[in-house]
């Protein structure tokens, strides 16, 4: 059996990715399904699957600071990312393929089918840290195109200050215009999630690269001078990741 990891902080997006692997890839054995960088850390540096389904943004960091915190990675790599194609042209090495969410089975088949075909279980791929260590020290930036009634405009995603909820509409704040999406908010924090933003309230989904404090009254204060409420259950979750930066 193929000893299987799955490492992905998002509930419904680990139980359906586990649940594609046991119906469909019956040689696959998920030994260990797991949510932030320090948990995952551990298990790897103790254990040696096979093969790790790897989200980029976690609880506690990203990807790329699991694997830079191991002295050596023998398992092959699949990304589960939101991200498009101008960042799969960055993180697709010989040893590390990906999965785009939401994750179709047929595409996940591929995947596997690619795995096998040149999976030894003896085998250390000695070149990954350099590889993984490169794509760390890249700024990659995306592009979104936002359809409004009357135009569409092209984001850059650093530009992007914060999303916030308008019923079934999206209002986007950049650092120079408001622009307002007829798709919800949820649509938008599948694709932005995997980059620098968090869902810190039910209607606000945030660029860290812009928060600057956040104090006792669940209030984040943001470089342009706005203020955001987040929600009590996000709190120690968003200063995790602020610690990371």
């Amino acid at each position: 059996m193929i000893k299987a990891v799955i490492i992905e902080d998002e509930f419904n997006a680990l139980n359906t990715l586990d649940k594609l692997i046991t119906y469909t890839q019956k040689d696959i054995e998920v030994v260990a399904k797991i949510d932030n960088v320090t948990d995952a850390i551990s298990f790897l540096k103790e254990e040696t699957p096979d093969l790790v389904f790897l989200d980029i943004e976690l609880i506690g960091g990203n990807a790329f600071q699991i694997l830079e915190a191991l002295d050596s990675i023998a398992f092959k790599i699949i990304f589960t990312t939101a991200y498009d194609e101008f960042a799969i042209k960055a993180i697709k090495f010989d040893t590390i393929d990906y999965l785009l969410k939401p994750i179709d089975s047929e595409e996940l088949s591929e995947c596997i089918d690619r795995f096998r075909v040149g999976f030894k279980k003896e085998q250390v791929y000695k070149n990954a840290l350099n590889q993984v260590s490169e794509i760390n020290k890249k700024e990659i930036d995306k592009t979104l195109l936002i359809k409004t009634a009357d135009a569409q405009y092209f984001l850059q995603t650093k530009d992007i200050v914060r999303c916030q909820s308008d019923g079934a509409y999206t209002i986007f704040h950049t650092v120079d215009k408001k622009i307002m999406s007829a798709r919800n908010l949820k649509y938008y924090e599948n694709i932005l999630s995997e980059h620098t933003f968090v869902r810190i309230h039910q209607s606000h989904l945030v660029n860290i690269k812009y928060i600057k404090t956040i104090n006792a009254n669940n209030t984040v204060y943001l470089t342009n001078g706005e203020k955001i409420p987040v929600a009590t259950r996000k709190k120690s979750y968003l200063k995790q990741i602020l610690d990371t930066l």
